[in-house]
């Protein structure tokens, strides 16, 4: 009987789902990217590595796993290229696959994004500028080109006039005073990347069908988190995509979960606009990044970073259908004598109820309510299990499962492979 696994992100992002993917991935037969693009940035350590994966899924590093890249991802062809040929480097190029209709960011969409951005002033949302949003727009609106369209460069070129999709692109970016190419110089642009990435193509979903049909295992990986899901999270200041499971059942046709793996920080970070309960400023924030080594992997800017918030993670539990737990840089606590964890949130007139959509009206104007753990000074390098962590370690592992009433059944205590430990009970022992 098939099985399938979900990792999703259980924050605002960036909280190493790269990492849990790769080591859990060994376990699967195969692990599909389902949603997002490369605004996306998984980092792995491999004995000492490091890289940063956008598109590919993060188990590029597994050689007999099969890794494919879903309907629902939007894809640059630049990037792209340059992935496959690392996976080509590695010897894995063999077990890619990239889903025909996932939509193609052009750099129009990377333009348009820009200027929206530049000219937004204080409102700009903060977003990667990578043209995430303009190319999902453009995919809700039925137009534009995807994948398969790089089989041909006549094909492309018709994609492309459409509905006139990139006379209307490039006069919105020449509003921004930006000179737009021409649509046979983006045709050629494209066909110069094709040349890796055509071979790759195929219907993912069937695929996925077939797999399934014979029994075989699936992990899907998310990118970006819950609290920056496009319907459920902070709006404008959120990403353009569906980021929990209901992506995949979406855009793969996959309904049914054994579990769905939420991963965490030990604490909480930020990168871009929008509201942030649990933020902290000046010293301590600027100490937790540097520590934390909080910089994006994709844009390389300073994530905002915080106190961990447990009224978000409980509401990204609820809202992604998250079975289980992963905490991850439980390491970089080591050391501080008081833990603050924020276990509720209040408003000036009232405690807000915990089953509230936590849009952005709401987290601008609560205050967190906060409880002081005891720190420990133990290193956990050595810790080969849950249950060999320092007392007070568990302690704040205890605090996490008693306000999300969701079991932690993995913590990671660095960035390589080795240094991530399991419960017995865990999905990928």
């Amino acid at each position: 009987m098939s099985t399938s696994t979900v990792i999703v992100g259980a924050q605002w992002g960036d909280e190493g789902k790269g990492k849990v993917t790769d080591v859990a991935a060994e376990s699967f037969n195969a692990v599909a990217r389902y949603s997002g693009g490369p605004n996306a940035g998984h980092t792995l350590s491999i004995n000492g590595r490091i890289v940063v994966l956008h598109i590919l899924p993060s188990a590029l590093f597994r050689r007999d796993v099969l890794k494919l890249v879903g309907p629902g991802v939007v894809c640059d062809p630049e990037v792209l290229s340059g992935e496959l040929r690392l996976a080509e480097e590695l010897d894995v190029l063999h077990t890619v696959h990239l889903d025909l209709h996932a939509p193609l960011i052009l750099p129009i969409h990377r333009e348009l994004d820009k200027a929206r951005e530049s000219l937004s002033g204080k409102g700009a949302i903060g977003t990667t500028q990578r043209g995430i949003g303009p190319c999902y727009e453009d995919f809700v609106a039925r137009r534009g080109p995807s994948l398969q369209n790089l089989r041909s460069a006549k094909a492309l070129k018709q994609a492309m006039l459409d509905r006139r999709f990139y006379d209307e692109r490039s006069l919105l970016v020449q509003l921004a005073g930006i000179k737009p190419s021409t649509v046979d110089e983006m045709v050629e642009w494209c066909m110069e990347r094709a040349k890796k990435i055509v071979p790759a193509l195929i219907d993912t979903r069937e695929v996925i069908s077939r797999l399934r049909e014979r029994g075989d295992s699936l992990l899907f990986e998310g990118a970006q988190g819950i609290m920056l899901d496009v319907f459920n999270g902070t709006r404008p200041y959120c990403t353009s995509s569906i980021c929990g499971p209901a992506a995949i059942s979406a855009s793969l046709g996959v309904h049914s979960f054994d579990r769905v793996i939420g991963v965490s920080k030990a604490y909480t970070t930020r990168v871009g606009n929008g509201p942030f309960p649990t933020e902290l400023t000046g010293q301590a924030g600027q100490w937790l990044r540097k520590k934390g080594n909080e910089y994006g992997a994709t844009t390389g800017r300073d994530r905002r970073t915080g106190w961990l918030d447990l009224p978000a993670l409980r509401y990204a539990c609820r809202i992604g259908g998250i079975t289980d737990l992963v905490i991850t840089k439980l390491d970089i606590l080591t050391g501080i004598e008081k833990i603050r964890v924020a276990v509720a949130y209040g408003t000036p007139l009232e405690e807000v109820d915990p089953h509230r959509t936590l849009d952005t009206e709401l987290l601008e104007r609560v205050e967190p309510v906060y409880q002081d753990m005891d720190g420990w000074q133990e290193d956990l390098k050595g810790c080969s299990s849950i249950k060999n962590l320092p007392s007070n370690a568990k302690k704040y592992l205890w605090r996490i499962e008693e306000v999300t009433g969701i079991p932690i059944t993995g913590v990671s205590i660095g960035p390589e492979r080795e240094e991530m430990i399991w419960q017995e009970s865990s999905p990928v022992n």
